[in-house]
């Protein structure tokens, strides 16, 4: 039976609980802002280091890629090793990569210190989830990661704004010391965290774990390099079979192993499966909106980065309304009526902001950014909670970092396959719109994105620039509403996975480590709640 080294979760006081949830919320909140401050500080960061296009998106690339690549390994080694103690290795580890950062002179060490606070980060992720599965009984459980997901919408909510203020007021360099004072406040805080293990005491499966981290790796570059080399590149095609091939071997590995980092055998579980696959459809159309947004707000409507950030900010208070209710919920309506309604919400307010102009006003948009936000807030604990109670408390650390690693790779997807649609609408559009009214030069310029096309307008007689720059943002604003139908079109994949795959009820009791399974080879699900 699995036991914690300290505690089990039945002998930790309701009030240490409550105290380790707060721990773990603020190393989720660290991760997550991370993945949204930094973006607001891009435009200083290419004017101060000289970075290109490309370059910057490496500064943001860098960190997507090791985290998500790391993020099986960092569950393996705190379910194997301790799950406290390497939660703050992780923080320590982000820390330096934090310092580095805010210090780096060149473009390159900026790009290589936002690889180590990937790897800070991809330590801290998984464990922030399973040693929450530790401390909470299954009753309570739900609530925990309820309010553990409304501070990671508030991480996704407050990053921009945080980030245009301090670019604003401090500089560039301030958006990464911002974390050292949060870390320090993790670190005091992991004093009152019980440590947790497997008991099993078994030893890293390091055949699986360098594959699963080289074909990951693989499979994230050839989606974030995608949209900018070409999608029939010799590169990214290399890329997408290197990933086939690695992440191949590593499932024949694992299924041989007797000890294998990811046991294959959780996927024979419906609601395991379901909420996996769901969670990355999810994330895969809602991270990409707020890509979108930040460019619709800042270049076609000319507001400042802090105004921007201040707008994406209802989508933030709507999942921090919604998360907390749905573990307040998921017992009495169960997770598929959850998930349900929340891809309903969403594709709802998604398909609202498809009416958006260049002149809509501030409600027009705040109001389905709030419907979008607290649709996602109301499914995704019920998500996670289903993910996290489909695996035995011994392997909390593998299936919070399958969870992860959905996320992060649906959030990839996301953006790199709709902005790459998006970007073609766009340049279709100018070409249509522009082609015989101004040069050609000009017209291919302006088909490069809508801030090139802005810069070359300035440059530009101020009658013909008008045109260039009218031009431009109806092409963005056309191109925008097909992602945003596109956006809701894999919603509504997902509403037909989650109706097929999530439970009606969840879990009464945690899965044990053999999933049941009846004559005909399907998974028999736990009691469920009533």
């Amino acid at each position: 039976m699995f036991t914690t080294l300290d505690t089990r979760p039945d002998e930790t006081s309701s009030k240490r609980r409550w105290l380790v949830l707060a721990v773990m919320s603020v190393g989720t909140l660290i991760v997550f802002i991370d993945n949204t401050v930094v973006n607001t500080a891009l435009p200083a960061i290419s004017v101060d280091l000289g970075a290109s296009i490309s370059t910057l998106q490496w500064v943001v690339d860098s960190y997507v890629l090791v985290l998500a690549g790391l993020l099986l390994l960092g569950g393996s080694l705190g379910d194997r090793f301790g799950r406290k103690k390497w939660m703050t290795v992780g923080l320590v580890i982000f820390g330096l990569g934090s310092v580095g950062a805010a210090l780096s002179t060149t473009a390159g060490g900026l790009i290589g210190f936002r690889g180590v606070q990937g790897l800070g980060a991809s330590l801290v992720l998984p464990a922030t989830l399973s040693i929450i599965t530790n401390v909470f009984p299954r009753g309570e459980r739900a609530k925990a990661i309820g309010i553990w997901t409304a501070v990671g919408g508030l991480g996704i909510g407050i990053g921009p704004v945080l980030g245009g203020w301090l670019v604003d007021n401090i500089g560039w360099s301030s958006v990464f010391w911002l974390h050292i004072p949060v870390l320090a406040i993790a670190l005091i805080g992991m004093i009152f965290v019980p440590e947790s293990r497997d008991e099993r005491n078994l030893g890293l499966d390091l055949p699986g774990a360098l594959l699963s981290m080289t074909g990951l790796i693989a499979l994230v570059y050839g989606i974030i390099q995608g949209p900018e080399a070409g999608w029939s590149s010799p590169e990214i095609i290399a890329a997408f079979g290197l990933a086939v091939t690695l992440l191949t071997a590593f499932a024949i590995v694992e299924a041989k192993s007797d000890a294998p980092m990811l046991p294959l055998k959780f996927f024979r579980q419906k609601d395991f499966t379901g909420a996996v696959v769901t969670l990355g459809l999810i994330i895969f159309g809602m991270l990409v909106t707020f890509f979108f947004l930040t460019q619709y707000f800042q270049i076609v409507q000319g507001r400042s980065a802090f105004e921007a950030g201040l707008l994406i900010i209802p989508a933030s208070v709507g999942m921090m309304l919604g998360a907390p209710l749905s573990g307040a919920l998921v017992k009495k309506i169960g997770p598929r009526y959850l998930v349900l309604a929340m891809a309903g919400a969403m594709i709802t307010g998604v398909m609202l902001l498809t009416r958006v102009e260049v002149d809509s006003s501030t409600l027009s948009v705040i109001i389905p950014l709030g419907i979008f936000g607290f649709g996602a807030g109301l499914g995704m604990p019920a998500l996670t909670d289903t993910v996290m109670a489909a695996v035995p408390e011994a392997d909390a650390g593998v299936g919070s970092a399958v969870n992860d690693v959905s996320r992060e790779l649906g959030g990839a997807l996301g953006i790199a396959t709709i902005g790459s649609f998006v970007s073609s609408f766009y340049r279709s559009n100018v070409s249509d719109a522009l082609a015989g009214t101004v040069p050609d030069e000009i017209v291919e310029l302006a088909g490069e994105s809508i801030g090139v096309a802005t810069v070359a307008a300035a440059n530009l007689p101020e009658e013909l620039g008008a045109i260039v720059v009218s031009a431009a943002n109806q092409a963005f604003i056309d191109a925008m509403s097909t992602g945003f139908r596109i956006s809701a079109a894999v919603l509504a994949i997902a509403i037909v996975i989650a109706f097929t795959l999530i439970p009606q009820h969840m879990r009464a009791e945690q899965a044990n480590r053999e999933p049941a399974v009846d004559h005909s080879g399907e998974t028999i699900s736990e009691p469920a709640v009533a």
